[in-house]
């Protein structure tokens, strides 16, 4: 439903309405509106509400930014449905907000998730793209201690026991403990549930998003083990 008549006659601008800015649920769309210096007037069927931010050129460059802070839909009925419209009083608008990540992908994630399952993932074949970053994880744990093992029995010689080699806690005191052995019990458990072939049952070939995530996993442990530790005297090369 286009601006009434009335208002139209005293000229339209397209802005951008912007809904829950700087979040993951920002969404915008562009409508016709007509601005004023402290308010607007919009279609009585645009979904503006209170809180949204409007962006329009500003006649002297750039954008202007308004706050939609109260929001009143006029929509009466009988002979003035042709009036019906939205009047917004602005508010001064939040300096713009832009988070860290709008969007995961694969190019945020580690530089060896992204070397060992960039291409795979890429090319649409997720279950070998999951299956190759997590075993980039198990070479660079078994490279990293000189181990010979694979696996669980790998994650569990590095990072559990009272005197793990690989430290990953970045705590102190029993949080530092416990800290540990959560940790180990997520390197044991990609081994087990992610890279074990028989996990792969519950896998959806075709789903570039449970992928992601499943990458996104890969990735967090190598983050962990760029910030790891090595504990004094373990003996690393295990046998």
């Amino acid at each position: 439903m286009p601006l009434p008549d009335n208002l139209r006659s005293f000229g339209v601008s397209n802005v951008t309405v912007i809904h829950a800015e700087g979040t993951a649920d920002e969404a915008r769309f562009e409508v016709e509106a007509h601005i004023q210096a402290k308010t607007g007037f919009f279609a009585v069927d645009t979904p503006i509400y209170e809180g949204d931010v409007v962006e329009f050129p500003d006649p002297r460059g750039g954008l202007d930014r308004k706050l939609a802070a109260q929001v009143d839909v006029n929509n009466a009925g009988g002979s003035l449905a042709d009036m019906a419209h939205i009047h917004v009083t602005w508010g001064k608008a939040p300096m713009m907000r832009v988070p860290p990540v709008r969007r995961l992908t694969i190019d945020n994630l580690h530089s060896m998730v992204v070397d060992a399952a960039g291409d795979l993932f890429a090319d649409g074949h997720y279950e070998s793209a999951v299956s190759e970053a997590f075993k980039s994880l198990d070479v660079r744990v078994r490279d990293e201690t000189g181990s010979t093992l694979s696996g669980t029995k790998l994650m569990n010689q590095a990072f559990g026991g009272a005197n793990p080699p690989v430290i990953v806690s970045q705590e102190t005191g029993q949080t530092r403990k416990d800290e540990q052995e959560g940790f180990a019990a997520l390197f044991r458990g990609a081994m087990l549930g992610v890279r074990n072939p028989k996990a792969h049952e519950l896998f959806k070939p075709q789903d570039p998003q449970q992928a992601l995530e499943y990458l996104g996993f890969a990735s967090l442990l190598h983050r962990r083990l760029d910030a790891s530790s090595r504990a004094t005297g373990s003996g690393l090369g295990f046998e």
